[in-house]
Parts: structure tokens; sequence; C-alpha cells
């Protein structure tokens, strides 16, 4: 009941502040009988900027009012939550990208920025091959060498991270920095009258007209999207923290461990192990626990084809003798 009578003082005092600030009649007559009255609003010289805005707006005041709801105990859709957070994150970084001219000023100074990314690359690559190393060694006690297949995918998928993280951290905050440098904050007019002595005097009559106001609410729409994709990117990123540990144990163990129980004729295994084979002969097996495996190396007496076939051949012998399903 509280949250429809909060969600009606909201949308009325929405409906009175933007009455107030267009310095026009909110709503015109009509030639209709049906409808005899109208929002005094047009859509027809509105390009893609002006539609990125309103996306990225409509997406900011339909998960305000969802959170609102979540806050006073009711249930929200989460996948409709997640679609709209992905909508609002794109659509706020193209539109600042189209707003700061991101594409123009690459274009002018891609020698050095190309340069400078092919570097940071490279050192990021050096840190996630040391993360790789020290994850498999510290989890299976041997020299990571032995696993190569598990070296290489560890290292991309650390790679990523490392550029996911930088990325989450720091495009926002340059996106926010060149909204401010760039006055995309700022009034495009009231400005360089204030600092203009001769004019400085008559700022406060100047009268916005339509073209500036939309100006303006584009600028305030990317700098408040660019916010809800630095608090989108930063909560995600905890929940890439907790699930790295898991996707870095599942990419060790389907790249480097390719052999089952089977191949060295061990039983009493939890469902799930597998075993890699060292160049010495030995074994690390890995058994399937909380959130990972646990490693241990093992000696392994390796079973030929033949003796493999003929072992799941008396496995399912076994198993079909046991089964009294048809009996």
């Amino acid at each position: 009941m509280w949250g429809y009578v909060a969600l009606y003082v909201l949308f009325a005092a929405g409906v009175y502040w933007l009455d107030r600030s267009i310095h026009r009649p909110l709503f015109v007559k009509t030639q209709n009988r049906h409808f005899r009255w109208k929002l005094n609003f047009s859509v027809k010289n509105w390009g893609v900027d002006e539609y990125l805005a309103a996306l990225v707006t409509t997406c900011a005041i339909v998960l305000q009012v969802m959170m609102m709801f979540h806050w006073l105990g009711s249930t929200v859709d989460k996948s409709l939550a997640k679609w709209l957070f992905a909508l609002l994150s794109l659509g706020s970084i193209v539109l600042a990208v189209r707003l700061l001219r991101l594409v123009e000023r690459y274009s002018r100074h891609k020698g050095w920025l190309t340069v400078l990314a092919a570097l940071l690359t490279v050192a990021a690559g050096l840190v996630a091959n040391a993360q790789a190393d020290a994850f498999i060694l510290g989890q299976t006690r041997i020299d990571p060498g032995q696993f190569p297949g598990a070296q290489k995918t560890l290292t991309f998928i650390y790679l990523v991270y490392i550029w996911y993280l930088a990325t989450s951290l720091l495009l926002p905050m340059l996106m926010f920095i060149g909204a401010l440098v760039f006055g995309m904050t700022a009034p495009t007019f009231r400005q360089p009258m204030r600092r203009n002595r001769a004019t400085a005097i008559c700022w406060n009559l100047f009268v916005p007209n339509s073209a500036w106001r939309r100006r303006q609410w584009l600028h305030v729409s990317c700098v408040m999207g660019v916010i809800y994709t630095a608090v989108i990117l930063l909560a995600f990123s905890e929940v890439v923290n907790s699930k790295l540990r898991w996707i870095s144990h599942e990419s060790l163990v389907y790249a480097s461990f390719h052999l089952g129980p089977e191949d060295c004729a061990m039983t009493g295994l939890p469902v799930g192990t597998r075993l890699s084979l060292l160049p010495r002969g030995g074994v690390v097996v890995a058994r399937p626990v909380e959130h990972g495996y646990s490693y241990k190396e093992q000696t392994c007496s390796l079973q030929s084809l033949e003796q493999l076939e003929k072992t799941r051949g008396q496995q399912v012998k076994d198993a079909r003798a046991s089964d009294a399903t048809f009996d």
C-alpha cells in the first residue's frame, strides 16, 4: 500500500517539476473528440543521440522504481532488472562515445594509443602468466610446466579478468571526467556570458529554448548513465571475483586432466574425478570438492586399450547382472 502511495507522490512531483521547468503548457488541446488533450511533446526532430538518452533515462527511472519496491519488501523481476541494467550501460557508453567524439579523437591520436595499448597488453600478459603459474603451483604442488594446456588457458582467463577490472574501474571514471572537462554538465550559453564583462550583466535575462534544453538533457542523461554503468561494473566485479576460483579449477581440470580413474585401474573415487599423466609415470588425481577440486600425486599403472575395454565390458556385465528391473 505504502509503495503505491510513494510511487504516486513521486509521479506527481515529477509532473509538477516538469510543468514548472519547461516554460510551456505540458498538455495542449487537440481536434480529436475522443482525446481532447495530448502531451505537448514531439519526437519528429529526434536523432540517434536523443533516442539513446531516452533509453538511458527510461531504464534509470524504471530501475529506481523497482529498487524502491524492493526496499519496501515487494518482489521484483530480477531478469528484467538485468536486461534494464544491460540496456542502460550499453546506451550510456554509446551516448558518451558520440557526445565526447571519442572516435574522432582516437583517429587523431591512434598512433601512440595503439602503442600504449600494446604495452599494456604485454604487461597484463606477464601478470596473467604469473598468476596462472601461482595458482597451478599452489593447488597441485607440482611444476606448472607439467600442465602446458592449463598454463595457456589460465593465462588467457586471467588476462581477460585483468582487462575487465581495468575497464570497470577506469572507463567510467574517464568518461565522467571527460563529461566534466568538455562541458557536458555546464550550460553552453551562460558560462561564456558570465566570462564576458560586456554581457555578464544580462546573463540572467537568457531564456533557454527547446534546443538548449534538449542539449542539456542529453548531457545529464549521459552523466547519469555513466554513473550507473560504473556502479553496475563495480558490483558485477564482486560476482566475478567470487566465481574466479571456481572457473580456474574447472579450466585447470578441463585443459590438463584427460584421464579417468579406470585408465589407472583406480576404484572407490568420487564421481567426476579426473587424472593428469606426469612425464615420469605418475598421475595427479583431481577429486571434486566444494568450490573446486583437491589435487594429489599418486602412482599409476596405465592400462592398455585392450585392458580398458575388457574392464568396461566386465563392468557392464556386472551392472546387468545386478539389475533386477526385468526379473
